[in-house]
């Protein structure tokens, strides 16, 4: 009698265990990355820019709306806000995200030596907001010790899209463009190669859509444009 009383416990201990619902995401706005590039495609250095390519999903029930930030920090310290998420639809500061809702969060984080030593670190990106937040992201870094603290220049010339090209203009003679890559905007790589131009950069070969254009230039800078096809 003792031992079928006992196997009548285990087996509704069973059933039971097997009622409990899986726990499911705490509601919030969830910080996920997809991937980070690093400038030139090295190890990490001073001077470096990597850019972090993430989503941001509201993973409530109910539509968020109120303002919101990113913030930047290495291992010690405060970097920068990234400033407000410009997604529409937005009014001001005020932005609105559908229960369930993703959209692309891009950052780009300049290796700075005020902020930054050679050696392990870290970079975090966490959204600001008076709303729940459910997570950050954490990309974990190597940065090699340089021979020199290089400090990135800032590469200026208009451009010009068209249906097959982009076109720049008043590009500095001095500036070779080295390599180009284009993403679209969940941070996915959808082109990129090693220019045979001088001035122009195919993208007849992409569907229509918003894009990201990163430019790595001979001299080690760097240059983003965001652009409609």
């Amino acid at each position: 009698m003792k031992r079928h009383l006992h196997l009548r416990i285990l087996c509704l201990l069973a059933v039971a265990a097997a009622c409990t619902p899986l726990k499911a995401v705490d509601p919030g706005l969830a910080l996920t990355r997809i991937n980070f590039t690093i400038q030139n495609d090295t190890a990490v250095n001073l001077g470096y820019t990597i850019t972090i390519n993430a989503q941001l999903t509201n993973t409530d029930t109910a539509v968020f709306s109120g303002q919101l930030d990113f913030g930047l920090r290495n291992s010690t310290q405060i970097l920068t806000q990234a400033g407000i998420f410009k997604k529409p639809p937005y009014s001001n500061n005020t932005i609105i995200l559908n229960p369930g809702e993703t959209v692309p969060a891009i950052f780009s984080v300049k290796i700075d030596d005020q902020y930054f030593a050679p050696g392990p670190d870290v970079v975090v990106v966490w959204p600001i907001s008076t709303k729940p937040v459910t997570d950050s992201i954490l990309i974990e870094l190597n940065i090699a010790s340089p021979t020199a603290i290089y400090n990135e220049p800032e590469v200026k010339f208009d451009y010009f899209v068209y249906s097959d090209k982009i076109v720049l203009h008043n590009l500095p003679a001095h500036i070779m463009v080295k390599q180009v890559r284009i993403y679209n905007l969940f941070g996915q790589l959808v082109d990129g190669a090693a220019p045979g131009f001088a001035n122009e950069i195919p993208i007849g070969n992409i569907p229509k859509g918003i894009y990201f254009c990163e430019m790595l230039m001979a001299d080690r800078s760097r240059k983003v444009i965001k652009f409609l096809k």
